[in-house]
């Protein structure tokens, strides 16, 4: 099954519609239970959080859903369970939840030289700014009694 921007039109909440790939699914017959194996293999095109110019990012996963037949439909839980009236598996969002689980937090160029050097250059010699260009911070944690409320004060006594 291909995974493009037609996918991600039937989710108005999608993080990005710039993700492509292929999902395949392997059902096995275990009983009454069928056990799902999901794999994705593709990548996704987001902004870099340090220059915001568009980065590839590769995502590639496998995932397990089992579904069990039963008397009434109920796809909440972590075993889905499918009543007389299901006749087909609709794994769409499952799929969805599982692509926006497995992008990565921090999505930034491999290498500082792919990003934008405009950006990097402000971000760097702004000294008004405490990052570098990997997004840590350059300042010492000074909290001594820089702006404490007047009623906090009074812990101190309690030692």
């Amino acid at each position: 099954m291909e995974v493009d921007s037609l996918f991600f039109d039937s989710f108005p909440s999608s993080e990005t519609d710039e993700i492509r790939g292929t999902a395949g699914v392997i059902l096995d017959k275990l009983g009454s239970k069928l056990d799902c194996k999901i794999t994705f293999t593709g990548e996704a095109i987001l902004p870099c959080d340090r220059c915001l110019e568009d980065v590839t990012i590769q995502i590639s996963f496998q995932e397990r859903l089992i579904v069990q037949l039963g008397e009434a439909t109920n796809t909440e839980d972590d075993i889905w369970t499918l009543g007389p009236e299901c006749h087909e598996l609709d794994l769409s969002q499952p799929l969805f939840e599982w692509i926006h689980l497995h992008l990565p937090s921090r999505r930034l160029h491999e290498q500082d030289a792919l990003c934008d050097s405009t950006v990097t250059k402000y971000l760097v010699g702004n000294p008004g700014n405490s990052s570098d260009s990997q997004g840590l911070s350059n300042e010492e944690g000074n909290d001594e009694n820089d702006g404490i409320d007047p009623r906090w004060n009074a812990l101190k006594d309690l030692k």
